[in-house]
Order: structure tokens, then sequence, then C-alpha cells
């Protein structure tokens, strides 16, 4: 078996079982049901806010740490919060605990980061395409399976919701220990970056050399400059302070050069208020449900939902890798129409009294956000240079979370000015969305006026259309070197 295959395969473990979860889609039921935990819907809305807060605050430098401490201490640290969030899950009583769970819970989530960009970092470019694909099947498998087995076990009572959650706990204690196993990463893309990676497959990935650093790194290092500089590099000897600077260096390269490309910020503005709203909705959907349930008397059937909705998103989302319409002509368009169609999900789900409609309407919102999601990061990493990949999604993903944590000081918060009950939450997410469609309508409507080029261009690309990512990124680079 090759290297790379090895070690793909290794992460895919990991990441397969972390996903086994049982008791995640039934935790509002759980945490509101009078045989556990009794709390009420204020309560349910305290405890998820804390993790939206923390949440922020915990990946603005989760980054950067996994990528000091090189991917594999932090993939450990992922395991072993998921530990600690499901022993307070299972053994917490109080509000507060419940919060302090939230909070290592949202650590769990930040460190995701480690899992998903520990791969890059250990095989060569030309594998990219091949190991995003096994991580993503492996979460997609994981999340699938997850959900089919929570439900059989419900719908059978072989066990109850409590009893779910010691599956999550032996699941994530078993991904804890594989983790110990996965090879470690000698290089990183920032502190750790392997320097002699300069070009792959005929694109620059910009790993550029110490000797091309500011003048005062060479200072600091040494006055006979380059030469001392590469030998350092070699022998692993530079300080923090030197590899922090270099760090930072390549950081702001990285931002500079993505965030100065319009059609970067377009599809990145999409990926983070549509991110925003998805994570809502995951958060506060059973609330709704809890409540269809008690007034219809169903049984819930979460757990096959979950299954439906991950398959289904996946598949489209692979789909996707097989369609070539051309998104600059249709970009906007489509993001505006799957907005819309995302806030009339929402105003339903919000309004329905009957579980058919509320799972219906909910699979077809997460497939939507699910396709469109993986467009729009396609649309954004044709753009980014290869090593660059880890820090924009990670700042689109802050920016999601800033829009988060505002909307849910504004809309959920019982302090705050609106603290509406979720059904109201649930219309005010539909509007949300209706108003960034119509945003991207307007968007589309520009490009048709005054973007005669744009529109004149073909729907459908050629079969080569794989050159494009190349010509697109070296493209940005003259763009914002004249």
């Amino acid at each position: 078996m090759e290297t790379w295959l090895k070690y793909s395969l290794l992460l895919c473990v990991f990441g397969f079982v972390k996903e086994l979860r049982p008791s995640e889609p039934f935790v509002t039921h759980y945490l509101t049901d009078q045989r556990w935990k009794n709390f009420t819907e204020g309560d349910i809305e305290s405890i998820f806010s804390t993790g939206t807060y923390a949440y922020l605050i915990e990946i603005a430098f989760v980054f950067l740490l996994t990528d000091f401490l090189r991917y594999k201490p932090v993939i450990i640290l992922e395991g072993m919060f998921a530990i600690i969030t499901w022993s307070l899950l299972i053994w917490g009583e109080t509000t507060f605990q419940m919060q302090v769970m939230e909070v290592f819970y949202s650590f769990f989530w930040a460190t995701e980061v480690a899992y998903y960009t520990y791969i890059y970092a250990q095989v060569d470019a030309r594998h990219y395409q091949k190991v995003t694909s096994h991580t993503r099947a492996a979460y997609l498998f994981g999340r699938a399976f997850s959900g089919i087995v929570s439900q059989i076990l419900v719908w059978t009572n072989a066990m109850d919701y409590y009893q779910l959650n010691f599956l999550t706990l032996g699941a994530v204690c078993f991904a804890t220990v594989w983790a110990l196993f996965i090879p470690r990463v000698k290089h990183s893309i920032y502190f750790y970056r392997d320097n002699k990676r300069k070009e792959v497959d005929g694109i620059d990935n910009k790993a550029v050399d110490l000797s091309e650093l500011v003048d005062d790194i060479k200072t600091v290092t040494s006055p006979s400059g380059n030469d001392f500089i590469d030998e350092m590099t070699e022998n692993n000897k530079i300080t923090i302070y030197i590899r922090s600077k270099m760090a930072f260096y390549y950081l702001w390269d990285d931002f500079k050069t993505a965030y100065t490309n319009i059609y970067v910020i377009k599809w990145s503005l999409w990926w983070a208020f549509a991110t925003c709203g998805f994570f809502q909705v995951l958060n506060y959907v059973q609330l709704i449900w809890q409540n269809v349930i008690e007034n219809s008397g169903e049984k819930l059937q979460n757990g096959i939902v979950e299954a439906a909705y991950t398959l289904i998103g996946g598949a489209t989302s692979l789909g996707c890798g097989w369609l070539r319409f051309n998104w600059q002509v249709l970009g906007e368009s489509t993001l505006a129409l799957c907005s819309i169609i995302q806030g009339i999900l929402l105003i339903i789900i919000a309004t329905a009294d009957t579980m058919a409609v509320e799972y219906i309407c909910y699979v077809c919102y997460g497939v939507l956000y699910h396709t469109m999601i993986t467009v729009a990061n396609t649309e954004v990493a044709k753009q980014l240079r290869e090593d660059s990949y880890g820090l924009i999604f990670g700042v689109n993903m802050f920016v999601a979370l800033v829009f988060q944590s505002v909307l849910t000081i504004i809309v959920v918060d019982e302090n705050g000015p609106l603290a509406l009950s979720p059904e109201m939450q649930f219309k005010t997410y539909g509007g949300y969305y209706l108003v960034l469609g119509i945003l991207f309508g307007f968007a589309a409507l520009y490009t048709v006026i005054f973007k005669r080029e744009t529109c004149n261009a073909k729907l459908w690309l050629p079969k080569n259309s794989e050159s494009l990512t190349s010509l697109s990124v070296g493209e940005t680079d003259q763009n914002n070197s004249q």
C-alpha cells in the first residue's frame, strides 16, 4: 500500500468513528424529557447560545494552534473534548454544567480543522483531490450510519435517548485511542513549512524561500543573511519568534491574495451568510419538532431523517463534481434562487403542524445547503493557492460565526432585543434567507446589465475545464501584482 493511501485510511477510520454519535439526533428531547434532564425551552436556548459564543472565540486561535502543533496533538484533543462533552451530558445536572458542556462541544467542533487539514500537510498535492474525497466520505458514511443505528435502536426500544449517550461516549473514546496511532506530521502549512515543495504540476504554491522574507527576519537571525537562514531551516533550529514571523508573513500574503479577488469575496459572503443560518437551524430545529410532537402525538424519526439528509446531501455534493456549469455566469442567479427556496422552507417549518412536513422541508433545506456550499467551496478553491485552502475557509467560518453570534443575541438570547419563540425564530431565519436571495438576485441583474462579456459566455464548460483552476490561480496572482 502506498504511504499516502495508508495515511488517508488511518485518518478516515478516525473520521468515521468520531461521527458515530447516535445520541445527537435526539439531544434536545433528551435534555427536555422529565425522565432525565427536564430543562425548559428557555434553558435549552441559554445552553445552545453559550456554545455559539464559545465557538466564535475558540476558532479564532485553534487554526493557528493546529498548524503550530502540527495537527496530530489537536486531533487527539478533538477526541478528548468529545469525551468530556458526553461525560458532562450524561452526568451533568445543572444548566451551568450543560453550558460548560457546550464550551467543550464547541472545542470539539473547532478542532475539526485538524482532521480536515492534517492530510494536506502529510501528502503531496497531486493526491489532494483523492484524499479530500476520502475524508468527506468518511464523514458522510459515519453520520449516515450513526443516524440509521440510532433510529433502529429507538424504534425497537432497545435503547432510550439516555442510553444512546453511552454509545456515543464509547465511540469517541475509541476514536481518541485510534488518534494516538495516526502518524505525526513533520511539516505544516505555515509554522513548519516545507519550502522544498515549491511547485506541483506546474502550479506555484507560493512556498516562499526563507531568503525572500522581510529584511528584519534576516537581521534577527544573522548578519550573514540568507545562507545562515537556510542552514537553520535544515537543522530545525529556528526560534519560535522567527518561526512566528515567517508564519504570519505567509498568512498575510495568502489572506491578501484571496480577499483582493472580487469573485472570492462574492462566494465567501454567501458561504458565510448561508452557514450562519444553517448553524442556527441545526441548533434549534429540534425545539420546533418537540412542540409539534407534543401537539400531534407523533413519534420522532430524527435518526432516519438525519441519515437520509446526509446521504442525499452527499450524493448531490458528489454530483456537483461531475457538472460543468459555468458558475461565473450562473452563480449569482443560482445562489439567489436557492436562498429564496431555503427561506420559504424555513417558514413552512415554523408553521407546519405535522412531522412529515417538518422532516421533508428539513431534508430539502439541508440538501440545498450542502449542494450549494460544495459549489461555493469549489469556486473559491479555484482562485486560491493550494496551501491557503485551510486559512481562507477558516476565515469564512469565523465570519459566519460572527454573523451567527449577532443573530443569536438579537433573536434567541433571553436578554436580547427580540428573544423570540422557536417558531418566530424560524420565521426570522426564513426572512433572512429571502433577503439574502434578493440581494444576490440584484447582483445577478447587475451582471446581466453591465457585464455583457460574462453573459455571452457559455453556460456549460468543456471537458478540459479542469485547467481553468490553474489559469484562475495564475490570473489572480498576476492581477494582484499589477
